[in-house]
């Protein structure tokens, strides 16, 4: 889905710039960089959301044993 919108994006980019009477190389060429630079953009974005919520569930895994452990603590003490 991500990558339709992308694509639409470039073409009516594309489109855009052969009406203004741009050249179809500089057209074709800024056409591409713009894809190019938002799927780059989408594919970063994925990969930083990954890593976030990969430490995210680490976290809560580490709180949650830290949690466990406390409770071992306080029934051993009574």
């Amino acid at each position: 889905m991500l990558l339709r919108i992308i694509a639409v994006i470039s073409l009516i980019q594309f489109l855009l710039l052969m009406v203004s009477g741009e050249s179809i190389n500089l057209a074709l060429y800024r056409g591409l960089l713009v894809f190019l630079i938002l799927f780059s953009l989408v594919y970063i974005s994925m990969f930083l959301l990954n890593i976030v919520q990969e430490n995210t569930n680490a976290i809560s895994k580490g709180s949650t044993a830290a949690e466990g452990n406390k409770s071992q603590n306080k029934s051993g003490e009574s």
